[in-house]
């Protein structure tokens, strides 16, 4: 089975999907508590997503701005 790769986008989309399941009054427990918890799943690995995205982020920041204090541009391709 190929594993698919993660999309934040995707990730909302199936969250709008989940609350709107949990809305429904004709849901059982059952099913609720289920649907939480992969609701709870998709928020923790958005969640490591963004921590890592925000990380690369500040590392490009720091080698940029070291750059600019050594007097180096970084030129575009």
């Amino acid at each position: 089975m190929a594993k698919t790769k993660f999309s934040i986008e995707g990730a909302f989309e199936q969250l709008e999907d989940i609350i709107e399941q949990l809305s429904s009054e004709e849901i059982s427990l059952s099913d609720s508590m289920d649907l939480y918890k992969k609701g709870v799943k998709i928020l923790d690995k958005c969640s490591q997503t963004l921590d890592k995205t925000q990380k690369e982020i500040i590392i490009l920041q720091e080698g940029q701005n070291d750059a600019m204090h050594k007097g180096t541009a970084f030129e575009e391709d």
